[in-house]
C-alpha cells in the first residue's frame, strides 16, 4: 500500500494535518499522564489495603500479659514481612518495648536494617529488586499508622511498604504505555492524512474544472457532490456567464460602431473620383479603412455567435495546410520550408483565427527569407510557443517596435499592405497570447507566437 505524500506547508491540507498532529500529540500526552496516574493510584490503593489488613490483623491479635507486657496472639510475620531489609515492616509502639516484625531484625521503622541479599534474591519482575540500593539511612518507605486502645493502653500500630512497590508497577505500565501511545498517535495522524486527502478531493476536482473553463475545454462548471462547494461552483458559473455576457455586449457595441462607420466610409468612397482624387491616394486610404472595418465587423460577429469559445485546434494539421499552400505560392524562389512540430500539440484557438495568424507570419517569413524558413513548436507551461525563423535580412533593432503599427511597411519594394503583423498580434492577444520579434545572431528574423495550450486534442 502506497502511503500518500505529505502536502506542502502552505496548503490547507498541510494546515489541517499540522493542527491535527499537534492536537493528537497533546491529547495522547494528557491521556498517558492520566492513565499513569490511574495506574499509580490503583497500585497505591492496593498497597494501602494490604497494609491496612496487616494493621487490622495486628490489632486483633494484640493481648496484654499478666505482667502487663504486650504480646501477639499469633505470628503475623508471613511474606513479605519476614524478609529482613525488604521495606515491608510493621511495629507496635506504646508503653514498654515495641513489638516489631521479623523483617526489622530488632530495629525500628525510623532506622530500618540494611537488606540482606543472602536471605532473598529478587527476580527480574520482583518489585523489591531495588532494596539492594538502600543506604545506611534506610530506603524510602510508604507508611500507614493507626492508633488503637488495648485495655487501658493507647498504642500506635504502623505498617510500611517500600516506595518501590508503588513506583515500579507504575513505571512498568509507563514502559508499555508510551510505545502504545506512539503507535496510536502515528495511526491517528495517518488516518487524519487520509481523511484530509479524501475530504479535500472535491476541492481538487473543482480546481481542475475551473482550469478547464479557463483553458476553454468546458463552458461551465459541472455540479459538485460536496454540499459545501456547491455555492462556490454556482457563483463561479454565474461569474463566467456575466463575463461572457459582458464580452458579448462589448462586441455588440463594437459591431454597432463598425456599422455606423461603414455607411459614411462607403459614402466617402463614392464621393471620390478622378477629379477630387486624381492620384487615387485618398481612395486607397478609404479602401484600407473599409477593409479594417470589415475585418473587425466579421470578428465581432464571430465572437457574438460564440465562435472560438472553448476552441481546440491541432497545430500540426493547420501548419501542414499552410506550409503546402505558401510553398506553392513562393515555389519560384526555391525556398525550403521546414516544419518540425510534434503531432500532439493543440492550441485553444479557433481554426480560422489560427490560420489567419500563422498565415500572416509564415507569409512574411517566406517574403523575406533568402533560402530557408524553419517552423518549430514547444510547450512552455500552459502556453504553446511557435517559432518561425527565416534567414532574411532581419529588422533594424530600433524599428522592431514599429513593426506592429498598422500600415507600416519595412520595405516598400516587398509586396504587402503593412497590416499582416498588426492583425496577427491583435488576434493572438484576443486569446491571451502574443507575438515577439527578435533578430537571429546568425542573421534573419525569429517570430515567437504564444497561444494558450488546449488540454485535449480535438477530434478531426
Amino acid at each position: 500500500m502506497k502511503l500518500p505524500s505529505l502536502p506542502s506547508r502552505s496548503t490547507i491540507s498541510a494546515r489541517l494535518l499540522i493542527f491535527s498532529t499537534l492536537f493528537v500529540t497533546a491529547t495522547l500526552i494528557v491521556a498517558a499522564v492520566i492513565l499513569w496516574l490511574i495506574v499509580a493510584g490503583v497500585v497505591r490503593e492496593q498497597i494501602d489495603q494490604r497494609l491496612d489488613t496487616q494493621i487490622d490483623a495486628l490489632r486483633g491479635t494484640l493481648v496484654v500479659n499478666r505482667d502487663g507486657s504486650l504480646a501477639l496472639g499469633a505470628s503475623l510475620d508471613g511474606p513479605p514481612f519476614d524478609r529482613i531489609g525488604s521495606g515491608w515492616y510493621w511495629q507496635v509502639t506504646g508503653d514498654g518495648a515495641p513489638i516489631t516484625s521479623l523483617s526489622l531484625a530488632g530495629r525500628a521503622i525510623d532506622s530500618p536494617p540494611r537488606p540482606m541479599p543472602g536471605r532473598h534474591r529478587p527476580g527480574p519482575d520482583d518489585p523489591q529488586k531495588r532494596v539492594e540500593a538502600a543506604d545506611d539511612r534506610g530506603m524510602d518507605l510508604h507508611i500507614r499508622t493507626v492508633e488503637a486502645r488495648i485495655g487501658d493502653r493507647t498504642l500506635e500500630i504502623s505498617a510500611t511498604a517500600p516506595q518501590a512497590a508503588l513506583n515500579d508497577p507504575a513505571r512498568r505500565a509507563l514502559f508499555w504505555l508510551v510505545p502504545a501511545m506512539v503507535v496510536l498517535g502515528i495511526s491517528l495522524v495517518l488516518g487524519t492524512l487520509l481523511q484530509v486527502r479524501y475530504g479535500l478531493r472535491p476541492l481538487k476536482t473543482l480546481t481542475q474544472d475551473i482550469a478547464g473553463v479557463t483553458e476553454g475545454s468546458r463552458e461551465t462548471l459541472p455540479d459538485v457532490d460536496a454540499e459545501e462547494l456547491r455555492p462556490v461552483a454556482n457563483e463561479i458559473n454565474r461569474l463566467v456567464a456575466a463575463n461572457l455576457q459582458r464580452l458579448a455586449d462589448t462586441r455588440l457595441h463594437f459591431a454597432n460602431l463598425a456599422h455606423g462607420l461603414k455607411t459614411p466610409v462607403a459614402s466617402l468612397l463614392l464621393a471620390l473620383d478622378d477629379r477630387n482624387d486624381p492620384d487615387g491616394e485618398m481612395r486607397l486610404l478609404v479602401e484600407r479603412i473599409d477593409e479594417r472595418i470589415r475585418h473587425h465587423l466579421a470578428r465581432a460577429r464571430k465572437t457574438m455567435s460564440g465562435a472560438g469559445m472553448g476552441a481546440s485546434t491541432a497545430l500540426d494539421a493547420s501548419l501542414a495546410d499552410l506550409v503546402q499552400i505558401l510553398s506553392r505560392i513562393h515555389a519560384e524562389r526555391g525556398l525550403t520550408v521546414t516544419c518540425a512540430v510534434p503531432d500532439n500539440i493543440s492550441v485553444a484557438c479557433a481554426a480560422d483565427d489560427l490560420d489567419e495568424i500563422l498565415g500572416n507570419l509564415i507569409d512574411n517569413a517566406c517574403k523575406w527569407a533568402r533560402t530557408t524558413v524553419v517552423i518549430t513548436a514547444a510547450i512552455e507551461g500552459r502556453m504553446v510557443v511557435i517559432g518561425i525563423e527565416d534567414d532574411g535580412p532581419g529588422i533594424v533593432e530600433d524599428r522592431i517596435a514599429n513593426a506592429f503599427l498598422p500600415g507600416i511597411r519595412m520595405d516598400e519594394t516587398v509586396q504587402g499592405d503593412g497590416f499582416g503583423l498588426t492583425i496577427a498580434r491583435e488576434v493572438a492577444e484576443l486569446y491571451g497570447g502574443g507575438i515577439i520579434l527578435a533578430n537571429r545572431p546568425e542573421g534573419g528574423l525569429k517570430v515567437s507566437l504564444s497561444l494558450p495550450r488546449a488540454m485535449s486534442r480535438p477530434v478531426l
